[in-house]
């Protein structure tokens, strides 16, 4: 049965410009990646799951813009800081939102991929 999630591939026409978008907006440190077979394409570990991204050349299927589902979210610390380097990256957000259990604040990628940043809210000491 399945026990994790190994990885999410983001699939897009243009992966080097969305790589660059993620790693000047949130700092990730997506590397160059070859493997044989595999064409060129972008990747970093994030919390122990595989963040890809790749051409679309070769992948089924067609590209959808603005889509519900699926959302990738991403974990911080901070998600204010989060929210004030994607505004000054000129990014259009929604958020920080209170959800109950954290701060989100939202956000489409380049390609229209929905992302969140969430900010967990600390677990209450137990008596």
């Amino acid at each position: 049965m399945i026990d994790r999630v190994t990885a999410i591939l983001l699939i897009s026409p243009a992966p080097r410009a969305l790589a660059d978008f993620y790693r000047n907006t949130l700092g990730l440190p997506l590397e160059d990646e070859e493997h044989p077979g595999v064409p060129l394409h972008y990747g970093c570990d994030v919390g122990g799951v595989h963040l890809a991204i790749h051409s679309s050349a070769g992948f089924a299927g067609v590209p959808r813009r603005d889509a519900q589902s699926p959302v990738m979210v991403l974990g911080t610390s901070s998600v204010r800081a989060v929210a004030e380097r994607l505004s000054a990256n000129g990014v259009q957000t929604i958020g920080p939102t209170d959800h109950g259990f954290g701060l989100i604040v939202s956000f489409r990628d380049p390609d229209g991929n929905l992302v969140e940043v969430l900010e967990e809210y600390e677990a209450a000491n137990p008596l």
